[in-house]
């Protein structure tokens, strides 16, 4: 069974914090939420390696670049439902791909004209594993806000820093550099211990370590 860990309200606040505004600074961030820009550097990189935060990104509008937005439910067969989704994922034009149930997979694209829309739907349609699909073309945005709802206390899913796999039963926890690191077994630790302790060592003046 797949472990979860609570995340407290130093977490809940910096992850509010940088959904509102990507751009704040660490120190603006500790600044906000009452902390100090150490403990916002430490929790976040926890958080990056959990694999909660996902990166930082602007949020660029496709209608005001001229651009068209093309919304696909596609059918696969069963056995090809990862298949087909990664060949999705792999199209530039695709933006977001979500495997949902029923051998049904919703995708996001972006194309910058009829053309391209034209195109994107032939290679599709010419996948042998897709049984069918439907698209529309968006006509105008009426909301968009991030995809996670952040709500006063939320449990995160326990993913090893090593393998990256989520780790099921009790987890490993160590402590390094003054932050919990969360891995899923003795061979991922050793693993990660000698990854850590060389980053640690290259890190420092002289190589003399932290």
């Amino acid at each position: 069974m797949e472990r979860g860990m609570e995340l407290d309200r130093t977490d809940i606040a910096i992850l509010r914090s940088l959904q509102e505004d990507a751009r704040r600074s660490l120190r603006d961030v500790a600044k906000r939420i009452g902390v100090s820009a150490p403990t916002v550097a430490s929790r976040l990189a926890t958080l990056e390696n959990l694999g909660i935060v996902k990166g930082y990104r602007a949020i660029l509008d496709p209608e005001l670049l001229q651009e068209s937005s093309v919304h696909l439910v596609v059918r696969a067969r069963l056995q090809a439902v990862d298949a087909v989704a990664k060949a999705l994922a792999a199209l530039d034009a695709v933006r977001r791909v979500t495997v949902a149930r029923g051998g049904r997979i919703v995708a996001d694209a972006t194309v910058e004209g009829e053309g391209e829309i034209d195109r994107l739907l032939e290679t599709i349609g010419a996948n042998p594993d897709v049984v069918d699909f439907e698209h529309h073309v968006g006509v105008r945005t009426v909301k968009e806000e991030p995809r996670a709802v952040l709500s006063d206390r939320m449990v995160a899913s326990l993913r090893c820093f090593q393998c990256k796999r989520p780790i099921e039963g009790a987890p490993i926890k160590l402590r390094l550099g003054d932050r919990d690191h969360y891995v899923c077994c003795v061979s991922c630790e050793r693993l990660y211990r000698e990854k850590y302790t060389k980053l640690k060592a290259n890190a420092s003046p002289l190589g003399r370590g932290p």
